[in-house]
């Protein structure tokens, strides 16, 4: 089982790493989306990646 308990600088690491990885996805998103409008890969392929980033960003994000 892990230990959910962070030392102040340990948690203000996590949060971090957390702030730098949601913008991240959001980038990635922004990416998927201009694929699609230019039509470089299969939109069904796109709409799954889009999906899994959203599922990403949503188990990461504040509860």
């Amino acid at each position: 089982m892990a230990n959910d308990e962070f030392t102040s600088r340990e948690g203000q690491a996590m949060y971090r790493l957390v702030i730098l990885l949601t913008g991240t996805l959001k980038v990635v998103v922004t990416r998927l989306e201009e694929l699609a409008g230019h039509k470089v890969l299969n939109s069904e392929y796109l709409k799954e990646l889009k999906r899994l980033t959203d599922k990403i960003e949503s188990e990461i994000g504040p509860k």
